[in-house]
């Protein structure tokens, strides 16, 4: 019996969930029925798809074989639906946008409003996290482009750079420090610090600096977030450095202290990130345009 769509469906949600209790609450179906379908799946290929144990469900070789040809064959599902929809309405179907979540939280809710207003017939989904979880996605075919801190170097896609910011070092109001009139990163070279998670391309350059500064940092808290990073700082659970973007909002509530680091010393690059193989839609353009004309409108870093 050939393989059909809904099995098709079933298998990749347990694959990607590694769990037939979390597949079935994605596909609002019951726990009998994946397993059912996973069933009738592997007796029809006659081969074993998942490893089971009591904790979790892997993937057998054959299923991991599975998984790959399951996510091309959706991808071109959906890119034949939206190629039929695109003939009437260049603006319309799917469009998949990844980014980096600080980068979320404080450049794209603007962005995204007016691009949803714009467009209301495109079904924008936004996928936040790490360089590497973005990477993985982009190169799957499962984001059709990103916003990333750069270096993400790879010979398969394009980059546009759209902005380039300065870092701040950042510390309680209530610090001894904070009452000095001219601080500079050798006066953290004592201090606890409080920085994003490693993995994160911001801190890999945050690393660097502080190895060009010849500063080897106590690392008391990784966090991925900027904002939980503020605000552990505020509470004097250490210092940070973070982008001058995580202080676009009145951090007055928050009782903190910046001072600025050396553009040439410290700083990143935003780009746009999209396959090179794969032809933009009218859509993705669009969503480019906004990006660069929102970045334009930002001052240079110092």
């Amino acid at each position: 019996m050939p393989i059909n769509f809904r099995q098709l469906e079933v298998f990749r949600a347990v694959a990607e969930t590694r769990s037939f209790t979390r597949a079935s609450h994605v596909l609002f179906i019951s726990q009998s029925t994946v397993s059912q379908h996973i069933r009738e799946l592997e007796d029809s290929l006659k081969v074993e798809l998942f490893v089971r144990n009591r904790r979790n469900v892997g993937l057998s070789p054959a299923g991991e074989n599975l998984l790959e040809h399951s996510r091309n064959i959706f991808r071109l599902l959906e890119e034949a639906e939206t190629e039929v929809k695109t003939a009437k309405d260049p603006y319309c179907g799917k469009l998949a946008f990844g980014c980096a979540s600080t980068t979320l939280l404080y450049h794209l809710p603007s962005i995204l409003m007016d691009y949803t207003q714009k467009y209301p017939n495109v079904e924008l989904t936004i996928t936040g996290g790490t360089i590497q979880e973005i990477g993985t996605q982009m190169w799957s075919g499962g984001l059709d482009l990103a916003l990333v801190v750069l270096p993400f170097n790879s010979a398969a896609l394009e980059k546009i750079v759209v902005f380039e910011e300065s870092f701040v070092g950042v510390l309680a109001a209530s610090h001894p420090l904070a009452r000095k009139t001219h601080l500079k990163i050798s006066d953290f070279s004592a201090e606890r610090f409080i920085l994003p998670r490693r993995g994160q391309n911001t801190r890999k350059l945050i690393d660097r600096f502080l190895f060009n500064e010849k500063i080897t940092p106590r690392v008391a808290i990784e966090l991925a977030e900027a904002e939980a990073i503020k605000a552990m700082v505020a509470r004097g659970l250490g210092v940070s450095l973070l982008p001058e973007s995580a202080f676009s909002t009145d951090n007055k509530t928050l009782r903190i202290k910046t001072f600025s680091i050396p553009r040439l010393a410290l700083r990143r690059t935003l780009a746009i990130v999209y396959p090179k193989p794969r032809p933009l839609r009218p859509a993705a353009i669009a969503l480019i345009e906004l990006l660069q004309e929102h970045f334009r409108s930002k001052p240079p870093a110092r």
